[in-house]
């Protein structure tokens, strides 16, 4: 920091209500836009929202590439379903407080945003989804599609 830099951090703000309204409103705004343009950190589920949930069922000799799914198969639905989703979540089972495995090695959360445009890019470009499942698992995939009816927070 030069001496310059440093004298002025040492002097005292001159705020008055009206700057830090502006400065507060400014720092909405830019809250606002990072959140549109950032799906994780997107609003919460609504009532009537729709979901769709896939799991894979575990087992001794399941395999589930978390890396590929991640960085080439989320991203390749994205692009497909585009402004459809409003968020997709991607969570790795755990085991059980005794130590079981979990049921499921992985679960996914589509966030649906439109459901007429879901619908119209499944119909396109689902067969070429279902193709891409081999390269990350062999695991039997159960998928079911769902309705928000309630909402709790604390």
């Amino acid at each position: 920091m030069s001496k310059n830099q440093r004298e002025r951090a040492a002097e005292p703000l001159d705020c008055n209500r009206r700057s830090v309204l502006i400065g507060a409103a400014a720092a909405g705004i830019a809250t606002t836009l990072v959140t549109a343009s950032n799906p994780a950190r997107a609003a919460e589920s609504t009532v009537g929202q729709q979901c769709m949930t896939i799991v894979y069922e575990n087992g001794p000799d399941i395999r589930f590439d978390f890396n590929y799914y991640e960085t080439t198969h989320m991203p390749l639905i994205m692009r497909l379903y585009g402004d459809s989703i409003s968020r997709f979540e991607l969570r790795r089972g755990l085991p059980g407080a005794d130590g079981t495995p979990p049921r499921y090695i992985a679960t996914i959360s589509i966030w649906i945003a439109d459901p007429a445009a879901f619908d119209a890019a499944a119909a396109e470009h689902q067969a070429g989804i279902r193709a891409d499942v081999s390269k990350f698992t062999n695991a039997e995939l159960i998928a079911q599609r769902d309705t928000v009816v309630g909402i709790a927070n604390s």
